[in-house]
């Protein structure tokens, strides 16, 4: 195996993890744009999602995210 195809192995691995964060991201900044929050404001959640990655958004949507009943 050559450095070419260990990189590209990783990538192949890696894409489907990167699109879906990306995915829950754009999602979480969509909810928070549209339906608001809950505990903290629109600017510090949205801060959270993008530099906490996936965590960020998993908090968001466990702690921040505004039930509509």
């Amino acid at each position: 195996m050559t450095a070419f195809t260990i990189t590209r192995e990783l990538i192949l691995l890696a894409l489907p993890l990167i699109i879906i964060q990306y995915g829950l991201s754009i999602y979480c900044t969509i909810d928070i744009l549209k339906k608001g929050t809950k505990n903290l404001n629109q600017a510090t959640w949205i801060l959270i999602v993008f530099f906490i990655n996936i965590f960020g958004s998993i908090i968001y949507l466990n702690v921040g995210k505004r039930k509509d009943l």
